[in-house]
């Protein structure tokens, strides 16, 4: 016997949002002593570095310049690679995306930004987008003297609507100082946040100048990190720049607070058997003989069923889910019985 569900009585959609820690197993902040950066040839490590955790790739770091600087390519004949960087990443977030050729970039702290560090969420980690309002980046480097310095970023998304016009894939929150979502300071916009590409796009003249370091032109040699790292771009047409790993190291000595989420929708089917309906079944161990008289005397006037699954076809009649019940329901003429079937996507 089959029943429509009427939509205004027996069915509920729910939407909910459901939030993770970013982080393999989910966890929601880590230090950054508990990254690393992956094994990469130095074709890769001229355009990004991927920084791990648990054997796992977790974000990919680069650096973008509008006119190629930091990069040994660059030439009137040759696209440099940080430039193929910043072309990318422009094109890619801008929903007018023009040509760059025309000094026009990201436009940060209302200022056309010349190049950018990039910070790039695994997919495989953060589900549907990353959960805006509740994230902490905290990089870590120091000033021109030295000093060892803490630069905190959040996005604004709590207090402020999302930057219009947005991406062409959705929205888009400014990066100021603070955390957890609570700015600390709206004085300067150090960037921009794209919740569901998973990118963080920093302006590297705002962050060099809150974590410049004492050597612009740091780098990654031998693995050996030297007092008084920092954000300062590495601008020579070289190939020993190394802006990507400047960028890597600084979250190695901070840390990441980040939660991913997805959007889950919740169907609940109300299956209603009412007192006169599913108590005889066609289950031939109910019915005797070639008539088809109920088996057992005791249920002619009084039949028992029990109802033990409830399936859910489609309007073409394909079964599409089936519920079973934990214990059979008790079913006859004098009782009904309501099974709630929920799915989850």
């Amino acid at each position: 016997m089959f029943k429509d569900l009427k939509a205004s009585e027996d069915t509920i959609t729910t939407q909910i949002t459901v939030t993770n820690g970013f982080h393999d197993g989910g966890v929601g902040t880590l230090a950054g002593s508990n990254f690393t950066t992956s094994s990469l040839s130095t074709t890769q490590k001229s355009y990004y570095y991927n920084v791990q955790y648990n054997s796992k790739d977790h974000f990919g770091v680069s650096y973008g310049h509008i006119a190629g600087s930091g990069s040994a390519e660059q030439s009137t004949s040759q696209e440099g690679t940080t430039q193929a960087i910043y072309k990318q990443f422009y094109n890619f977030t801008e929903p007018t995306a023009t040509d760059l050729r025309d000094g026009v970039g990201f436009n940060i702290n209302s200022s056309n930004q010349s190049d950018a560090y990039f910070i790039v969420a695994e997919r495989l980690q953060m589900k549907d987008r990353l959960n805006p309002g509740t994230w902490t980046i905290t990089l870590s480097g120091s000033n021109t003297a030295g000093v060892a310095k803490e630069l905190k970023l959040t996005d604004d998304s709590k207090t402020t609507d999302p930057i219009t016009p947005g991406s062409p894939f959705g929205d888009v929150y400014s990066i100021y100082s603070g955390s957890a979502g609570t700015v600390q300071s709206t004085g300067t916009q150090y960037g921009k946040f794209y919740p569901d590409a998973g990118l963080f796009v920093l302006s590297a003249n705002e962050v060099s100048s809150s974590l410049p370091g004492t050597a612009a032109w740091q780098t990654s040699a031998g693995g050996v990190v030297t007092a008084g790292s920092g954000l300062s771009p590495d601008t020579r047409v070289t190939g020993a720049a190394d802006n990507a790993w400047k960028l890597a190291r600084a979250l190695e000595l901070g840390s990441v607070t980040l939660r991913s989420e997805e959007q889950q929708y919740i169907y609940d089917y109300f299956c209603r058997a009412k007192a006169s309906e599913y108590n005889l079944s066609e289950n031939l161990t109910f019915w005797s003989g070639s008539s088809y008289q109920i088996r057992h005397n005791d249920m002619v006037t009084n039949p028992q069923t029990y109802i033990s699954e409830v399936g859910l076809y489609d309007t073409a009649g394909d079964l599409i889910a089936i519920g079973r019940l934990s214990s059979p329901i008790n079913k006859n003429f004098s009782s009904e019985a309501i099974v709630k079937v929920r799915l989850t996507y």
